[in-house]
This record gives C-alpha cells, structure tokens and sequence, in this order.
C-alpha cells in the first residue's frame, strides 16, 4: 500500500470507523457472510483497520499500517502489529486462518499479499477473502466513487472469476462461496441472510484451503 494511501486512512480513521455505524444493515450482513467461513483456532485479520470484524469474528491477530487504526482495534481486544499485507512479520505456518476483508482493493500488489498470506497458513489453513464484486452493480457503484475520493480510491477491483485464478496460481483449494447485498447500492435498509455462491450479492466471500 502506498504512504499515501496508508497517511490518508490514518488521518481519516475516525470517518472510516463511524461509516459502519452510519450503514448498520450493511456491516451486519457482511458480519453474516463472513461469520459461514470462519474455523477454529489461531487467526489474523490483514488489514484489520480499526478491528471491526477481527473482534466479532475470532480472529485474535490483526495487522495493519494506520497507526491510529490499530490503537482503536487494540480496544476492540485484538492483538495488534504495525505493517503491511505483502510483507508480513510472521514466521512460516503460523495461522489457521488468514482473514482479508476488501483491503485486496487497496495494495498496490495483490498477488503478493495473497502470497504472503498463503506463507503464513498452516498447512490446510483457511483463506479467507471478502471482496466487492466488480461486475455487480456494488461494483460498478464504488468504481465510479473510486474515480474521486481518496478515500475509495483503489488500483484495481476484483470479481469472484478472477480471484478463483490467483487461487490456482497460489497452492490453495477453492472450497466455498457466499454472498450478501443482493439489494442496490448506496445503502440498504434491512440485513440480509447469505446466500450461496456468487454471481447476485455485491460483497462475496470466498473460502480456499492450503494446499
């Protein structure tokens, strides 16, 4: 992730944390969808921002370069470390599980961040990956707010078909899929259930196992 990006969050953290209780409908499903695919034991959440998901999903590690960020997601009972997805300080099969909820968007390098969280798995370790589908109308929506504001802005978007690519590429296992804001952008007014596979919700999680 570039300094700049990493300066912007840290200065604006107070506006990206207040934005989940500004769309509850929307974090409680994203909650929902995630919450299909997490295992058991030891996990770490890269990018774990102010620890949003890490402290009601059982990931116990978060990792993230805003500063302030991680002070308020130490608060939150997450075992915080200052750095970034494609360098990350930890020792080979150290995990059981590898969360990444949209911070894929933001890296400059997303083939390193998966390879470097794909390193940090123990063997049959879980990846876990959230993502805004590009090809759904959430997509297309955060793409054009993409196009101007920093706080969106991002070197590429992803949809599901494509992060199924990079899996083959990285010694990992599809195993699942699920799906949530079936309802359009810009917000939603009730929480949804998920829904299997892909191709109909705007945020989609794909499950993969280490190879």
């Amino acid at each position: 992730m570039s300094e700049k990006r990493i300066g912007y969050y840290d200065q604006n953290w107070q506006e990206y944390d207040g934005w989940y209780n500004s769309h509850p409908a929307i974090y409680q499903s994203e909650l929902n969808v995630l919450k299909k695919t997490i295992p058991s034991g030891v996990g770490l959440e890269i990018g774990v921002g102010t620890g949003r998901f890490a402290s009601l999903l059982s990931a116990r590690f978060g990792l993230d370069p805003s500063f302030h960020m991680l002070k308020l997601a130490k608060e939150r009972g997450i075992e915080v470390v200052q750095g970034v997805g494609e360098d990350l300080p930890f020792k080979n099969e150290s995990f059981n599980f590898i969360l990444i909820v949209l911070t894929i968007w933001l890296v400059d390098n997303p083939l390193s961040l998966l390879k470097e969280a794909v390193r940090v798995l123990k063997r049959k370790g879980v990846l876990i990956l959230g993502i805004l589908d590009r090809e759904s109308s959430w997509g297309k929506f955060y793409e054009q707010k993409a196009a101007k504001s920093q706080f969106y802005k991002a070197p590429h978007f992803f949809s599901p078909k494509e992060i199924l690519q990079i899996f083959r590429d990285i010694s990992v296992e599809f195993k699942a899929a699920f799906q949530t804001l079936l309802q359009p952008p810009p917000d939603i007014k009730n929480t949804e259930k998920p829904v299997k596979g892909f191709g109909r919700g705007g945020f989609v999680v794909l499950k993969a196992i280490k190879e």
